[in-house]
């Protein structure tokens, strides 16, 4: 048989309770054993290349006049990765990625950097270059870091500041535009946050908690003529700046090709903790774009990056894969690895993948293609989360203790507590199988 939709999700049981074994792509074929029918869902049994059971509704049979697989992965096949946040400011940081881009291992490769490298301009300048010089491409999107207006540099807004970042990606020959790298039309997807992304409730119950413009440095660190960051007029201008008929031209002329898309900020309210598991719930205002939610879902990319918060996450919704392969800040990863990190990388990926040891052994950057295929799906702490619990933005009181602490308790309102039967980030990474 065949997968015949965009993933076929394989699971340890005919159970859709049963932990999730792995995805596979469109187009893989399959050895199947028998078929059942469990709590009114049509279940097939897979026996290769993974051992488990998917929806039959996924599956068809096998063409008998298939084309030839792919070859097999070898030195001359270019792999993508991705990585986001890699705030190099940060010295240690810098140094971590010096060590990786020291490797040649990456030489004909491409690389994803999904924005926030640097609020100084030459850091960002050296980032990129070390970057460049790492891989065969490397496609670039700025981040909200990356056009701040600060002290000692000559830009007197954030637009000025976005137009010599993008003038420094064509003198270094970093792409900013859908082009074709890894295997993939690459398409980055210039956006900025807005507080109507946010659709869900607000927390109450409790007091003390700063509104999104009291604790987003963007707010005061960013400077965009005649457009303001209260409103959704800054959203909208740099999506404008997108073009969907560059990426629509790439796609004719590579028809066989998936398509890639990449942002700074997050495209579905989805891939965000609900805000009472936020350390502010405030930021789930300033995290995303309901435009960049729209051109994503017309799009229909085989996989989205994205970046900005600082959660690792590896998650399918609506037949589009939702990646971020974030490095964070020295102290998150000391603090949250597990929130922060993406684990249980594809046989033959670097150490870099790998957080099970101290840093500087990081949770980036992440391999997202070899060989032809996308790698399997990857283990990340809050996307685990959501395979084991349901999300509830409507229990807007109850705040976990680690949130808690922070504010005070309306009596009789605000309560204490995860919820009845909810497994933890950390618990829900273990219980997940790869």
């Amino acid at each position: 048989m065949i997968v015949k939709n965009k993933a076929a999700l394989v699971r340890a049981g005919p159970s859709l309770a049963s932990d999730v074994v792995g995805e596979l792509p469109k187009g893989t074929l399959l050895e199947c054993g028998s078929a059942c029918l469990h709590d009114g869902v049509a279940r097939r049994e897979v026996l290769a290349p993974l051992k488990g059971w998917a929806s039959a509704k996924c599956l068809a049979d096998a063409p008998v006049d298939l084309p030839p697989p792919p070859p097999p992965p070898g030195p001359q096949q270019p792999r993508l990765w991705a990585l986001s946040d890699v705030h190099t400011d940060h010295g240690e940081n810098l140094d971590w990625l010096k060590r990786v881009c020291a490797r040649a291992e990456f030489r004909r490769d491409g690389l994803i950097l999904a924005g926030d490298v640097s609020s100084r301009f030459s850091i960002l300048r050296e980032t990129l270059q070390l970057c460049k010089k790492a891989f065969a491409d490397v496609s670039f999107v700025p981040g909200n870091h990356d056009i701040w207006v600060t002290r000692g540099e000559p830009w007197t807004d954030s637009l000025s500041k976005l137009d010599a970042v993008n003038a420094l990606c064509d003198e270094l020959g970093v792409r900013r535009t859908p082009h074709v790298m890894g295997g993939c039309v690459v398409a980055p997807l210039c956006a900025w946050h807005h507080a109507a992304f946010d659709r869900e409730p607000d927390v109450v119950g409790w007091t003390g908690l700063p509104p999104a413009s009291q604790v987003i440095s963007d707010f005061y660190l960013c400077k965009f003529p005649g457009l303001s960051q209260t409103d959704d007029s800054v959203a909208a201008a740099l999506d404008a700046r997108n073009d969907d008929s560059a990426i629509a031209a790439l796609r004719r002329a590579h028809p066989t090709l998936p398509l890639v898309t990449f942002s700074h900020f997050v495209p579905r309210p989805e891939l965000v903790p609900e805000k009472r598991y936020l350390f502010v719930p405030a930021l789930a205002k300033a995290v995303g774009s309901t435009y960049l939610e729209k051109r994503v879902a017309s799009l229909k990319p085989d996989v989205h990056v994205f970046g900005h918060t600082h959660f690792g996450w590896d998650a399918t919704i609506d037949g589009v894969r939702y990646v971020q392969a974030c490095l964070a800040y020295p102290r998150e990863r000391r603090d949250r690895l597990t929130t922060v990190a993406a684990v249980c990388c594809p046989a033959g990926a670097p150490e870099t993948c790998r957080p099970c040891s101290p840093f500087p052994v990081a949770p980036a950057p992440l391999l997202l293609r070899e060989g032809g295929a996308f790698v399997p799906r990857y283990r990340c702490g809050w996307s685990a989360f959501y395979d084991v619990n349901q999300r509830r933005p409507d229990l807007t009181h109850m705040l976990p203790p680690y949130v808690a602490k922070q504010y005070s308790c309306v009596p009789g309102v605000g309560e204490v507590g995860w919820g009845e039967g909810v497994v933890t980030p950390a618990s829900a990474m273990l219980s997940i199988s790869t």
